[in-house]
């Protein structure tokens, strides 16, 4: 039987080590039910381009993704500052030349796949904290005036993740950007 996209599903781009476990520790420090999910950058999902529209077949979407990874090139990026959305709880790391994720959110929205509307425009960002206000006001600053490393890092791995559950992920893809 053929699988289908039955739960949320994004397109991220995988933020590496050691990075990667800088977000996990925060996320540890500021949201227990975020820190055991994937470090990442959302090309689809959250905003510009909304969730994978269910029932597609995650083989259909293999194949068209396979096809648009070849069209990204592995990019350096590096954080900016801590960023929330306004009337949200969502706090994020922005990030410091938004180009080439929305070159590569482009590319992704336009490879076939259907996917839901999206009121917000196309922000890329690292989530940290989201829908929970902070404990305290110390919180709410410790949490605001964080510096991320200032480290550029290489991005060149793009993942589907499900949620079937606020705390719980599956891998559903992953290729390497650039990959012929």
């Amino acid at each position: 039987m053929e699988e289908l996209i039955e739960s949320p599903a994004y397109i991220v781009l995988d933020i590496p080590s050691p990075m990667a476990e800088w977000i996990k520790l925060v996320r540890q420090r500021f949201d227990e039910e975020r820190s055991r999910l994937p470090a990442e950058i959302t090309l689809t999902g959250s905003c510009g381009t909304g969730l994978i529209s269910k029932g597609q077949s995650l083989r259909e979407i293999s194949a068209l993704l396979d096809e648009a990874v070849k069209k990204i090139e592995p990019f350096s990026a590096e954080f900016g500052d801590v960023q929330r959305f306004e009337n949200t709880d969502i706090y994020f790391l922005d990030v410091k030349d938004p180009e080439p994720f929305r070159n590569a959110h482009r590319i992704i929205s336009e490879s076939g796949i259907r996917f839901e509307p999206s009121p917000y425009p196309y922000r890329p960002h690292c989530t940290l904290k989201l829908r929970k206000p902070p404990k305290s006001v110390e919180e709410f600053f410790e949490l605001f005036f964080l510096q991320a490393p200032k480290e550029p890092f290489t991005l060149n791995l793009l993942s589907v993740y499900s949620l079937p559950g606020p705390d719980s992920c599956e891998l559903l893809y992953k290729s390497e950007l650039g990959r012929s």
